[in-house]
């Protein structure tokens, strides 16, 4: 069976109200986040509270339950107007990863944050000696009692 790609209204919604967001709000941004390397908190608090966070976040943790073609189409129109602040704002990122293999005290714990922008979910996965390549990292967690005590050295932190 073929994807269908024909946007539904409501998905026309979104991807119009995504543009108009980006376009009114995105300019008061751009250049202070480039110059200072500072990550946008108002605006994220902005696009949380319009409902662009957390889309695909099941609706019973908080988000909105939509799929990920509507999540694209918001980081698509993000884009358009500025790819820095696009990325930045590319919809929970990492929150895929707790609804598909989370249990769910996890879920029940993290998602809904992430889902009200209050949360910024993160990866460290590059290391000195193998890059992104997961295979090859050297990061332990080991379970010490009731805690886990993480050995390693990360090199950049997405999200972080």
């Amino acid at each position: 069976m073929l994807a269908d790609f024909i946007l539904t209204e409501d998905q026309k919604a979104i991807k119009e109200a995504a543009r108009e967001f980006a376009e009114k709000e995105f300019p008061n941004y751009v250049e202070e986040c480039d110059r200072e390397e500072k990550f946008p908190f108002e605006l994220w608090k902005k696009a949380a509270q319009l409902g662009f966070i957390g889309m695909a976040i099941p609706e019973q943790y908080g988000g909105q339950g939509l799929g990920v073609l509507d999540s694209c189409l918001v980081v698509e129109e993000f884009w358009r107007v500025d790819g820095g602040l696009g990325m930045i704002l590319a919809t929970t990122f990492g929150s895929e990863q707790i609804i598909a293999f989370g249990n769910e005290e996890q879920k029940k714990k993290y998602l809904p944050p992430l889902a009200k922008g209050e949360k910024i979910c993160a990866a460290c996965y590059t290391e000195p000696q193998a890059g992104s390549d997961v295979a090859g990292i050297k990061t332990r967690a080991d379970k010490d009692g009731d805690e886990y005590v993480i050995n390693g050295t990360k090199m950049f932190i997405t999200n972080g």
